[in-house]
């Protein structure tokens, strides 16, 4: 008997544009794409510079072909397969000349079985890609119609590769094909196909019950013995069963998993082997992580209120979920490295986000962007891959979609992160805002599937039944968002809050985001430019280095994005027109409406029965091309100021000011004799599990840095939960006055905010009032007069600070550590400098 052996054919590659006579050329790296080997051989330039990206959409209209040979060494095996984990998209597989299989599914794996086929010498893998954007017309022009969509080309809507690859209001139009991920030759006598470990937690949390299930391919008779350790390594418990069958284990006072921010990440190991006819001859061994935890996505009444709650409870701890949604993290996949991953979902959880939304436009991500939520304790909420339009029905794409879900399902549903499956991005509500043949009430799906909205069959029967029986325990969620009335009812599930970007903005500045909550917000954003060094990386002519260029034109993805910002910068900021200026002043821009949405939201996870928002999820923490976009962080992975202002906004203690002004005339006539008085309560947000009890203090300033009043207080803020902290200020000024306060605990602060008079263009800063002292890579920041967004910066240097865009007043010093400082330069800019 063979045990389970595995040959990457990872080697010999070589590709050409296959309607030509080109001789083939060598594939650089393995998995791959069109785009990046036609790089590597410079056969088009980098469409991350200049405007290159315009100039090579031809490639996405040709077809490619990818050739290797390989000679087989093994055995006559009893089973002999040819995996391919992802080919991107429509594919022709061939070997030694007979056409094995056609493929029109990305985010599918493919086996074909090869036994009997496989020569000893020189068999050649040839693997033809069609362009997946004129199939997908071609599909649409059969069908008769035009799918409607937002983003990208209808043709989309056909076809199953990554949407987000025919041009999003982020990213750009880079139609890619190739084989994006491992290649190998599989040989077996029996095989682990599947291992699936369902976790059942005791409600009181004392016990959890361990259900391991496997699956096998080949010889059914051979048994299965499977082994639990403990998160220390130390084996726990053990059992033998056979195909098909399961197991459970109990596991008493078990090691609980929790999200980052409410406790530990221990993960146990279960290990499934297939074993031969002795006990040393291991056919094939498969082991899986396991957090044991209990969730739930809790949906009840609330107190006092309309609507319901939309929150997740873990381990029994309710749970104010802050982080951000994810998109693709490169355009060209294969590119994406494991430390790049790493260094992603690292700045997630320096940031203090214990969520990420896997977004519905994108990909079902590598398993190694689960395995690191699982170990830093970042909550996966994870979209199906279908989003922004109506897509049709018939019944290659519906096999298609169900094989797919199945697929990823089983492949991803190990990962404790991972606490909700999401239907869609965006669909029903599109099917909303185009009047569409969509009553939620009417549950009839022969209906659904006789109107101009079938795809209501994909998301409320096929995902939904997909889920029901392979994550029975993870919550199924129809759309995002959805919920109540309408899609996007702020009083029941959750809501896109993009009432101030997308439209309204006159209505809506950025300073009303409070109102626009929800139970949850699992979208909501403002776009800035990308870091000033990264612009300078990306364009290499220098006249083209002001905002309005046709190269920085084209970084804005929607038509309408110059003026909307343009719309905010003018009702909020003094700015210049240098490209410095304008990127500062846009990142302020961004940086403040998350602030004010993030704070504002917070404030109103207010305990048990008082869950009025549950949480928020900013769009979006990264980028994949150098655009001017909604990310935290852009695609050179260089920090915005946003990303430290939500950093400080997400920290587990947190102050906050709700300023309002009263102008009261002294008599019913006036227009003239007022009394401006300043309003102020102070509350603060307490996320973790214990209470806290410090010290509140709070100062007023004039502009010129004048000390107007100051006030010193116990404070307790109860765990998990905002606390109004009863200090109110009253001040009667015609002048611009700062409100700080801060929360100390031992004379240490733990929390700080300044609040500004709005808007800020109106204020008349005062300048030359910073001092600071440099010592190693420690950097000391005082003041003399109030300072808004003080951005520390080195021009060309890769200085990684770990916090800035700081509001300072005078006698409130702050430090900050300024990784790889070294004899740099350091320099500074601030609002009104």
């Amino acid at each position: 008997m063979a045990r389970l052996v595995r040959v990457p054919l990872s080697t010999g590659w070589q590709f050409k544009q296959a309607d030509t006579k080109e001789e083939f050329l060598p594939v650089h790296k393995f998995p791959t794409t069109n785009h990046l080997d036609l790089l590597y051989h410079k056969k088009i330039p980098d469409p991350t510079k200049d405007l290159n990206s315009d100039n090579i959409q031809w490639v996405g209209e040709k077809p490619w072909q990818y050739q290797t040979t390989f000679d087989y060494d093994g055995d006559d095996a009893e089973n002999l397969f040819l995996v391919f984990e992802g080919l991107d998209t429509h594919a022709s597989i061939s070997l030694n000349g007979e056409l094995l299989l056609k493929t029109d599914n990305m985010f599918l794996e493919y086996r074909v079985d090869v036994t009997g086929k496989v020569k000893k010498l020189k068999n050649v893998l040839d693997i033809l890609f069609e362009s997946t954007f004129l199939i997908g017309k071609e599909l649409e022009k059969a069908q008769g119609f035009k799918n409607l969509f937002w983003n990208g080309d209808s043709s989309r809507m056909n076809v199953r590769k990554i949407p987000c690859h025919y041009g999003w209001d982020w990213g750009p139009t880079l139609l890619t094909c190739g084989p994006w991920r491992p290649i190998y030759l599989e040989t077996f006598s029996a095989r682990i196909s599947d291992l699936f470990v369902d976790v059942e937690v005791e409600d009181a949390l004392g016990y959890a019950l361990l259900t391991a299930k496997v699956e096998i391919d080949g010889d059914e008779s051979l048994p299965v013995e499977l082994i639990v350790f403990d998160p220390s390594g130390s084996k726990i418990s053990a059992s033998t069963i056979q195909n098909g069958s399961q197991c459970q284990f109990k596991i008493d006072k078990p090691e609980l998993w929790y999200p980052r921010g409410y406790g530990a990440q221990p993960l146990y190991s279960v290990v499934a082997t297939i074993r031969g006819n002795h006990s040393d001859n291991i056919m094939d061994s498969k082991t899986h992580k396991v957090g044991i935890r209990l969730s739930e996505l809790v949906q009840r009444p609330i107190s006092g209120q309309n609507g319901t709650t939309f929150f997740f409870r873990i381990n029994n701890v309710p749970i104010y979920a802050q982080g951000t949604n994810w998109i693709p993290g490169d355009t060209f996949l294969p590119r994406l490295s494991t430390q790049r991953y790493r260094e992603w979902l690292e700045l997630a959880a320096e940031s203090n986000q214990n969520m990420i939304r896997v977004w519905g436009g994108g990909l079902y991500e590598e398993d190694i962007f689960y395995d690191m939520c699982d170990e830093l304790g970042i909550l996966i909420w994870q979209d199906f891959m279908l989003g922004c339009g109506s897509y049709p029905m018939n019944d290659d794409l519906l096999k298609s979609i169900k094989d797919e879900a199945v697929y990823n399902v089983k492949r991803i549903r190990n990962h404790p992160c991972v606490v909700l499956w999401c239907g869609n991005n965006e669909d029903h509500m599109f099917a909303e805002l185009h009047h569409l043949e969509y009553d939620q009430n009417d549950q009839d799906e022969e209906h659904w599937l006789k109107s101009n909205w079938p795809a209501r069959f994909y998301y409320e029967r096929v995902l939904k039944d997909v889920c029901s029986d392979l994550v029975p325990r993870t919550p199924y969620h129809f759309s995002s968002p959805w919920g109540g009335t309408y899609s996007n009812d702020p009083l029941v599930g959750d809501i896109h809050s993009w009432r101030v970007w997308m439209a309204d903005q006159p209505r809506y500045p950025y300073q009303k985001y409070p109102e626009l909550s929800g139970r949850f917000v699992s979208e909501f954003g403002m776009k800035s430019y990308p870091s000033l060094d990264t612009i300078k990386d990306h364009v290499s002519d220098p006249n083209e280095l002001y905002p309005q260029s046709k190269t920085m034109d084209s970084w804005h993805m929607a038509p309408e994005d110059q003026r909307t910002i343009s719309l905010y910068l003018v009702d909020n900021f003094k700015h210049e027109m240098s490209l410095e200026s304008y990127v500062y002043t846009t990142q302020l821009l961004q940086a403040e409406a998350m602030s004010y949405a993030v704070r504002g939201w917070r404030r109103l996870w207010k305990g048990p029965g008082h869950e009025e928002c549950a949480g928020s999820l900013i769009w979006q923490l990264n980028d994949c091309f150098p655009a001017v976009s909604w990310s935290l962080v852009d695609s050179d992975m260089r920090r915005k100021l946003a990303y430290y202002t939500t950093k400080r906004n997400y920290e587990p203690v947190i102050v906050g000011i709700d300023r309002q002004t009263e102008n009261t005339p002294k008599n019913e006539f006036t227009h003239v004799d007022v009394e401006k008085v300043v309003k102020a309560e102070i509350w603060g947000s307490n996320l973790t599990v214990e209470p806290f009890e410090g010290e509140l203090e709070t100062y007023l300033y004039a502009l010129d840095g004048k000390l107007l009043s100051e006030s010193k207080s116990s404070v307790s803020i109860a765990p998990n939960r905002s606390t109004d902290l009863k200090h109110k200020i009253l001040h009667e000024s015609q002048e611009p006055i700062i409100v700080s306060a801060r929360l100390l605990k031992d004379g240490k602060v733990i929390a700080r905010f300044v609040d500004w008079p709005q808007p800020l263009k109106h204020l008349a800063f005062e300048q030359n009032g910073i001092e600071t002292v440099i010592k190693g890579e420690k950097i000391t920041i005082s003041t003399k007069v109030p300072v808004k967004a003080l951005e520390l910066f080195v021009d060309g240097g890769n200085v990684v600070f770990d916090d800035n865009c700081l509001d300072l007043v005078p006698g409130d010093v702050q430090t900050v550590t300024a990784k790889g400082l070294g004899d740099k330069k350091l320099q500074w800019r601030h609002l009104g400098s």
